[in-house]
This record gives structure tokens, C-alpha cells and sequence, in this order.
């Protein structure tokens, strides 16, 4: 029967020491995977500006800057001297610029007649703006004078 016991423990001790040796590799490995990469990093940029209509600034709009690509977007409202400062940050790329309502816009303003009432159509369309801007890693500042 002693000999029975002794290979039984034997084999049970090598079967403790592969599940070991395996966790202890599996944790490892699985550890060195999850230090992260500053190059991995996406480059940001923040965006500011003035957008004016006919040479006269534009308010009580929204100026949203939108990336088909990422599929990523920002905007900021424009304020009684036409300035803007944009939500946040984007990422490093192209961005299609096109005019909204206020953030702040209710049914009560429509009926003042906001600015968007002023804004030709296409700059109110994504995809009929015209507006693009290359936004930069840092700040940058985009202006714009529509007609």
C-alpha cells in the first residue's frame, strides 16, 4: 500500500507544479500586455474662433465640428461677438463644420427669430457647409466670414 500512497503524491505534485508554473506564466505575460504604450496616445487639439455673416458676427447659433471618418464631434455657441470655444477636445484630423441652434434653444427663441434664421441654408447641412477645418495637435483658431 506504501507504494501506492508514494506515487500518488507523486503525481499530484506534479500536477501542482505544472498548474503553477502554467498560472504563474499565463499571469505573467497577461501582466507585460497591459502597461500601455505612450505612442499609442491619440494626438488632441482644442478649437476656437469667430464666425461672422457678411462681416457682422453671428450669435445665438452653434458651430458643431464633425469628423465622417471617427465619426467624432464637438461644437461650441457663439456669443454676442461671434467667438466660440469648442466642448472639449478632438482628435488630430479633418472635421466637416456646419451651423446648428444654441445648445440652450427653445421653442420661445425660435419664435424670436434666432440667428440660425439669418445663416443661409447650407452652412446648416453637414454635408452641403463647405466649412472644413484641420484641426492640430494644441490649440487652434478657426475663423470664418459667411456670405
Amino acid at each position: 500500500m506504501l507504494p501506492l500512497i508514494r506515487s500518488s503524491c507523486f503525481a499530484l505534485s506534479r500536477i501542482r507544479c505544472r498548474e503553477f508554473c502554467f498560472l504563474t506564466i499565463f499571469a505573467l505575460s497577461t501582466l507585460v500586455g497591459c502597461g500601455g504604450n505612450n505612442a499609442d496616445t491619440k494626438k488632441m487639439g482644442t478649437a476656437s474662433g469667430k464666425i461672422s455673416l457678411n462681416g457682422k458676427p453671428l450669435t445665438d447659433c452653434r458651430i458643431n465640428f464633425n469628423s465622417a471618418k471617427t465619426g467624432v464631434g464637438a461644437g461650441g455657441d457663439l456669443k454676442e461677438d461671434g467667438s466660440y470655444t469648442l466642448e472639449g477636445s478632438l482628435p488630430v484630423g479633418d472635421y466637416t463644420l456646419f451651423i446648428t441652434p444654441p445648445s440652450d434653444f427653445t421653442p420661445a427663441k425660435a419664435q424670436a427669430k434666432s440667428g440660425l434664421t439669418n445663416v443661409p441654408a447650407k452652412y446648416r447641412g453637414e454635408a452641403t457647409s463647405g466649412l472644413t477645418a484641420e484641426v492640430k495637435e494644441g490649440k487652434s483658431e478657426y475663423n470664418f466670414d459667411l456670405k
